[in-house]
């Protein structure tokens, strides 16, 4: 060992309750500090401990400094029993939470409201800063100034200079709304032009969070690598009124490298201009996939692969369930449910479209897909998917493209219509025949009173959704993944349809008696605010299961294991019909 090492670091941990009395020196509950000026002015090191008392209010904003190290990251959390910890940031300040040049942190239990331009803003200007974990926050209510540029938002992750990345990213269970700032969750930095791949931000998760009411868009990865976007949901984004900085999504990727979107719902989308969907897979974009994901009612289409100025590469949208997707004409007609486009000398080099089921009512003739893109040749095909709709006009698309294996459904009158090239044809046959394409795809046309999904018939009783969950708490005593990714689905349709009376059931089952009356599991149930779903706790083994239990017990439907939203989702549709949004959220006492 060298002579003047230093002497390994103690970990400490601090203790602030606003509500205390002075004097307190912050190292034990019985003696916290009652500022946060007090937890900002400490520099912090390897394996510290910061605790805020639940059910406290601080006003200000939480700016520590420090870093941690590998192993051993600062831990910003909550203590005690209640509602989590309520940071209220002044209207005058940039960010209610603020990390600069700072790495090894793990946040969580937190429930920040305020700003000026961002909730949550960790950023840095050099170097890779690493293992930056933020979980169970609640992030909302930032009403700032004029927004300025997509960095603004409630969650951001997001570097200054092109000299700066990320490496190590988790945002899970992070519920953010109401803003009129930019967007719900960011990771991966926007203005800093385009630094070469190897300078993105890498290894980023972000994951069973809940984003609304956002003028932008809702979650997005920038310049990432090896990143994900998994069993979140995201509804009324895309609000800005007037077009300022761009044209908003609600879930997407940009300059994405191994980038998966999957199992996460998005409706409610809208947008100043162009876009306003739920998933894209924008340009620069290489090895990028959108499985299994659920989205309806917006504005725009369901899903879109671009490319500009650079080639999308090795493309995947599978499995995914779009319904009611381009209310607006203009939208419908521009981009239709699954929208291929290049402009500005961009391209896409290899694309799959497969096992996707899209139920198409747009208020014009325009197409389910619709394709203008410039594509390699041989490298893109549009398979094994299954489209209904009520517009004559099925497909528009340019040679590109190759269609085969499809399950095309027209209900109303009149004939079908593809086009394929600069050739038109008005039956599967017929494109079968001339355009060699649609090779084993079938076509039926039926009457519109078979459309499958339709109102339930007045004085119908509504369906039952009854859940057997296992539980645990992690390494960190909060909820775990597993439990946490099935809750919020659950969550959403609860909202969704509550004012239609679909009951929901969750049993939270635990071998361990113990865990149930552990104050951390007493904490986790309070945070997640189970609104409009009924809780039951048993001690008990066994698998997780769901059952949609149909009024008087017949034609139902079970499901084993996680069930995502699209599944969940099309059942739900099919028995109740369209959500009415304008109740959720909304209980008598």
């Amino acid at each position: 060992m060298a002579q003047n090492s230093a002497p390994p670091t103690v970990p400490h941990s601090y203790y602030l309750d606003c509500g205390s009395a002075p004097g307190g020196n912050g190292l034990s509950p019985q003696s916290p500090w009652n500022s946060l000026d007090q937890l900002n002015a400490r520099r912090y090191g390897p394996g510290d401990v910061i605790a805020i008392r639940r059910g406290t209010t601080c006003h200000g904003s939480v700016a520590p400094s420090g870093s941690g190290s590998d192993g051993a990251p600062i831990r910003l959390t909550a203590y005690g029993e209640g509602p989590r910890p309520r940071i209220v940031a002044d209207p005058d300040a940039a960010q209610a939470l603020r990390l600069f040049n700072q790495e090894h942190w793990e946040i969580d239990s937190l429930d920040l409201a305020g700003g000026r331009i961002n909730g949550v803003f960790i950023s840095g200007d050099n170097g890779i800063l690493h293992h930056i974990h933020l979980a169970n926050l609640a992030v909302h209510d930032l009403i700032g100034g004029t927004m300025k540029h997509k960095e603004s938002g409630l969650v951001a992750v997001s570097p200054v200079s092109a000299r700066c990345h990320f490496d190590d990213v988790l945002i899970d269970g992070v519920t953010a709304w109401n803003t009129n700032q930019w967007v719900g969750i960011l990771v991966g930095g926007g203005d800093i032009g385009y630094p070469p791949e190897s300078d993105w931000s890498s290894n980023v998760a972000i994951r069973n969070s809940a984003i609304h009411d956002v003028p932008g868009d809702g979650i997005v990865l920038f310049r990432v690598r090896h990143g994900m976007i998994d069993s979140s949901v995201a509804w009324n984004t895309g609000m800005q009124n007037t077009q300022s900085i761009g044209t908003p999504n609600a879930i997407w990727t940009w300059m994405c490298d191994d980038c998966v979107v999957q199992n996460n719902e998005a409706f409610l989308t809208d947008s100043p201009g162009v876009d306003g969907g739920a998933y894209d897979i924008d340009y620069g974009n290489t090895r990028n996939s959108v499985l299994d994901n659920y989205g309806h009612d917006t504005q725009g289409y369901c899903v879109a692969v671009f490319g500009a100025g650079f080639v999308t590469r090795q493309s995947v949208v599978r499995g995914n369930l779009c319904i009611d997707n381009g209310r607006s004409p203009r939208m419908a007609d521009y981009q239709g449910a699954i929208f291929i486009y290049t402009w500005n000398g961009g391209s896409i080099d290899g694309l799959t479209i497969d096992n996707n089921t899209v139920l198409w009512r747009p208020f014009n003739n325009a197409p389910a897909l619709l394709n203008n893109a410039t594509i390699a040749s041989g490298s893109a095909v549009f398979r094994d998917n299954s489209i209904d709709s009520t517009a004559p006009w099925l497909v528009d698309s340019n040679t590109s493209l190759s269609l085969s294996h499809n399950h095309y459904r027209y209900y109303g009158l009149g004939h079908p219509q593809w086009r394929h090239g600069t050739q038109r044809f008005s039956s599967l046959a017929a494109i079968q025949s001339a355009g060699n394409q649609e090779q084993h795809s079938v076509f039926e046309q039926r009457p519109l009173d078979q459309w499958p999904v339709q109102p339930p018939r007045p004085g119908t009783s509504a369906p039952q959704l009854s859940c057997t969950l296992p539980v645990a708490l992690n390494a960190q005593g909060l909820l775990d993944d597993d439990a946490l990714r099935q809750i919020v689905v659950l969550r959403s349709f609860a909202l969704q349809y509550q004012s239609k009376g679909l009951r929901i059931n969750l049993r939270l089952i635990s071998p361990d008696a113990a865990l149930f009356s552990n104050p951390a599991f007493r904490n986790a149930i309070l945070d997640l605010d189970f609104q409009g779903i009924v809780v039951t706790q048993s001690v008990a083994t066994g698998r997780e299961q769901t059952d949609l239990i149909a009024p008087g017990g017949a034609g139902g439907v079970h499901w084993d294991g996680f069930e995502g939203p699209a599944g969940m989702g099309y059942m739900l549709r099919r028995d109740l019909g369209e959500p009415i949004y304008a109740q959720m959220g909304v209980t008598s006492e």
